[in-house]
């Protein structure tokens, strides 16, 4: 676990972003999907891709996009770091997979990428770059988390509570999450068929054997889920 104040990065690395936004949006609901709906007369997704912009260590952005994504075009004030945009895949993991293969393909090496849900544009830029210079100081994979603070109980299949979770060592993930590119890419695919139950990175990385950094964040990265959380995201932003 890792908190406090941030270190001195390590020069030297490459870090490149995928931002999977191949997602239809179906628990959110609406006419248009969550990534693309407008806080302060701006398309979440563009909050998030400047937040990620604005970080001097990231060299470049890639986008995953649904094969019939016909919103993106439309979008007139994309960031510079933003050089690939791809179709993904059904369901979260694929896209990333195909973000991956386009970065081990292209570059031929084992650098650094950061994942960030399009849907997450209260990302703090403090925080990322505390995750980065946590990551590279250490040389171990790792993401932004915060500790769970409310009680937790475990309930029955019929909805009665049956336990209470000791939460102490409980944390609640986010993103960015960031693994080197190859190590991620081979982690998710040996998963083969169990690639559906995982719902991170660092979950295939859990799976690989190994133990990523939590890296301290805050409360207000939310992922906009509901219509109620993009409500709180305009008075966030």
């Amino acid at each position: 676990m890792v908190k406090g104040k941030s270190v001195p990065g390590v020069e030297g690395d490459r870090i490149r972003a995928i931002v999977p936004a191949a997602g239809k949006s179906e628990r959110f609901g609406g006419l248009l999907p969550k990534q693309y709906c407008e806080i302060n007369g701006k398309a979440v997704i563009i909050h998030t891709l400047e937040k990620l912009n604005s970080v001097d260590r990231i060299e470049s952005i890639q986008v995953g996009l649904s094969p019939d994504d016909d919103l993106w075009q439309s979008l007139s004030d994309i960031p510079g770091k933003v050089i690939d945009v791809f179709h993904g895949g059904e369901t979260r993991a694929e896209t990333v997979i195909q973000g991956l293969k386009r970065l081990t393909g292209s570059s031929g090496c084992n650098d650094w990428v950061l994942i960030h849900d399009a849907a997450r544009p209260c990302v703090r830029v403090e925080s990322i770059k505390r995750l980065i210079d946590y990551v590279l100081t250490s040389g171990q994979g790792g993401l932004l988390a915060v500790p769970v603070t409310e009680t937790l109980k475990r309930a029955s299949a019929d909805g009665v509570a049956i336990d209470t979770v000791d939460r102490r060592l409980l944390w609640r993930a986010q993103t960015p999450q960031m693994f080197r590119t190859r190590d991620l890419l081979k982690a998710m695919l040996d998963l083969g068929q169990e690639m559906s139950t995982i719902t991170d990175e660092a979950s295939a990385m859990e799976r690989a054997g190994l133990s990523p950094l939590l890296v301290h964040s805050h409360q207000d990265n939310i992922k906009i889920t509901t219509p109620e959380d993009l409500r709180l995201a305009e008075l966030l932003l």
